[in-house]
């Protein structure tokens, strides 16, 4: 019996041994696929292909559904694409895996200042500050609330102070040029927009607003490049198209400025101010005909924009 009993154990030690090889085997297997899956869905993120990289996510949580970042990453493709519903479920998942994964907490409150419930948007961005243990990224989402509540002094303070923690911190620079836009220091603007260019080259918000900042500053050429930029990473961006007409207005090339300006009006057609600056535009070629009829469309869009203009 004993030597039975001996050999039945020598028999179980190499299957017990090959079951938990196979089991680490498949476990790295899936981590594998589900990181192959999240960076593909990454590439498709910054491509701007958000429902390519929704799929993708997907999939990276269906083989390791514990990690939050994914979540995380799929709520951002979904509120990239305006899908904001979809965006909460899944910046909520997140924090369900991790209850400690404070960025969830901070784009959920993204949502909620989208929907103009600011009570709500400082509530999330506290949470996140309570969960954070990143002195750069507390000093930057307390410049968030402070952005809220209007003080645009204290939201440029508390994000130099994430810059001076974080050299190359991306949003709290961008945030800083937004905030100098608002106090109209545009040499201020201006240099933040630069200083967060060179950490995202291709960001289209930077490139555009930098561009605006230009064309104000009547910097016409740089104004032109950098919007030139802009184009290629989105055709159809109405703000690229219109302050590029002007650019070249300013530069004294009418025909493209007229280009330009009605490309933009193809993307917005009912915008009164896109068929004022044409119906100028018109004026300036010596074509009062089509003046005329710019004139009288911003008038059926708008009746008041005449009075207003000259307030």
């Amino acid at each position: 019996m004993r030597k039975k009993h001996i050999n039945k154990v020598v028999i179980t030690i190499p299957i017990l041994f090959i079951l938990f090889a196979f089991t680490v085997n498949v476990s790295a297997e899936q981590r594998i696929a589900s990181k192959t899956y999240y960076y593909q869905g990454k590439s498709y993120f910054d491509k701007k292909r958000f429902d390519k990289a929704i799929d993708k996510y997907k999939k990276a949580i269906e083989v390791k559904p514990e990690v939050a970042n994914y979540y995380y990453m799929l709520g951002k493709a979904y509120q990239a694409k305006g899908s904001l519903d979809e965006a909460i479920v899944s910046y909520k998942k997140a924090v369900t895996v991790d209850p400690d994964y404070y960025w969830s907490y901070s784009q959920l409150g993204d949502i909620c200042l989208e929907k103009g419930e600011d009570k709500k948007a400082i509530a999330y961005y506290r949470t996140s500050v309570g969960k954070c243990s990143n002195d750069s990224d507390v000093h930057y989402l307390r410049g968030k609330i402070c952005d809220i509540k209007g003080d645009i002094d204290g939201a440029i303070k508390e994000y130099n102070e994430a810059v001076k923690l974080k050299p190359g911190y991306f949003d709290a620079l961008y945030s800083i040029a937004i905030n100098y836009t608002k106090k109209e220091d545009l040499k201020k603007a201006v240099t933040f927009y630069q200083e967060a260019r060179k950490q995202s080259p291709y960001d289209e918000d930077t490139l555009v607003n930098l561009g605006i900042i230009y064309v104000k500053l009547r910097k016409f050429s740089k104004a032109i490049n950098v919007l030139t930029v802009a184009l290629k990473i989105n055709l159809f961006n109405r703000d690229t198209r219109y302050y590029l007409g002007k650019a070249y207005y300013g530069m004294g090339k009418l025909d493209q400025a007229i280009k330009q300006t009605k490309n933009a009006l193809e993307i917005d057609p009912d915008n009164a101010d896109i068929h004022f600056t044409l119906g100028l535009y018109y004026d300036k070629k010596g074509w009062p005909d089509m003046a005329v009829a710019e004139y009288q469309e911003v008038l059926h869009l708008n009746p008041d924009y005449f009075n207003t203009l000259n307030k």
